[in-house]
């Protein structure tokens, strides 16, 4: 019995740019299994709607899981059996979202800590989004500034929730993404309460990156700021960390002023000029504010109902 292919798709061979004319999904099922038999929808559906790049990264994830010493990229290329230029690609896109990592060597890879992460978003930081969401919407509407929300982890923040504004041009920001404390407005906010001990502590043994001219290259130079920082109620990135970027951020704390998280908005240089930072502060502020006063009330409430 002979086939008649009905249908056909034409698509790009990997990455060599040559054009192949290939028969249809259900085509390609007839032809590959027992053509006495019939094809079921169930599985024409599976092959159809499986995204092969989807495909590709969990293969990648459970490989890389299975592995003590993790894999260099021409085992991954090997057990995907896709060309290491593809391999490259999806090994740095992973990596540059954390979900990879290279090991110290510089050849091998194994999985990276943003699963773990994932893993620990516990019911307070869930509770934190949940509450800090609608003033974030609302940030963003009034200012049309791309609005995060931040919290510490160790001697990092990392962002937990953002919302975008219509042209965001202050640079890359996800959910999930690790940023220094001393050079960002949410991390100098997560630190704005700390002791001088405590700071101590927090970067002992821990070089200050230096990305700008501008970036607070020194602990003591880092406490100086700090102070003003509690002063004035709001902390600013004026370029520290990429030229071209602002930043204002301001502490959520709660009922013992203990700083549970921060709220930001970013944008370039003329998105916030310099006049109006002070202003910006101040609105930021008043947002972190109301999201601390919620906290508090809920927390007051929970406890008087049980």
């Amino acid at each position: 019995m002979k086939w008649k292919i009905r249908q056909c798709s034409i698509e790009k061979y990997g990455d060599v740019g040559v054009w192949l004319s290939l028969p249809c999904p259900r085509c390609m099922l007839r032809m590959a299994g027992n053509m006495s038999e019939p094809i079921h929808e169930t599985t024409l559906a599976n092959q159809i709607f499986r995204l092969p790049a989807v495909d590709r990264a969990m293969s990648l994830f459970e490989l890389l899981a299975a592995s003590q010493n993790g894999l260099t990229l021409s085992d991954l290329s090997r057990k995907l059996e896709i060309p290491k230029s593809t391999a490259h690609y999806l090994l740095h896109t992973l990596c540059t979202r954390g979900y990879v990592q290279r090991e110290a060597d510089g050849r091998h890879f194994s999985l990276g800590l943003r699963f773990g992460e994932m893993a620990c978003w516990n019911s307070a930081e869930m509770n934190l989004r949940k509450q800090a969401m609608p003033f974030l919407r609302h940030v963003v509407a009034r200012l049309n500034l791309t609005a995060t929300l931040a919290v510490r982890r160790s001697a990092e923040a990392v962002i937990i929730e953002k919302v975008e504004c219509n042209h965001d041009d202050g640079g890359g920001a996800w959910v999930g993404r690790h940023i220094d404390l001393h050079c960002t407005a949410q991390g100098k906010s997560l630190i704005s309460r700390l002791s001088d001990e405590e700071l101590e502590k927090l970067f002992a043994d821990r070089e200050l990156a230096r990305f700008t001219a501008k970036t607070i290259p020194s602990i003591n130079r880092l406490k100086s700021h700090l102070a003003e920082v509690r002063s004035q109620g709001y902390a600013v990135n004026d370029e520290e960390m990429v030229l071209g970027v602002r930043a204002v951020a301001a502490p959520i704390v709660d009922s013992l002023g203990s700083v549970l998280a921060s709220i930001t908005v970013r944008g370039s240089t003329i998105q916030i000029p310099r006049h109006g930072i002070a202003r910006l502060g101040k609105e930021i502020a008043a947002a972190s504010y109301e999201v601390s006063q919620r906290m508090s009330r809920d927390r007051i409430q929970n406890f008087a109902s049980q």
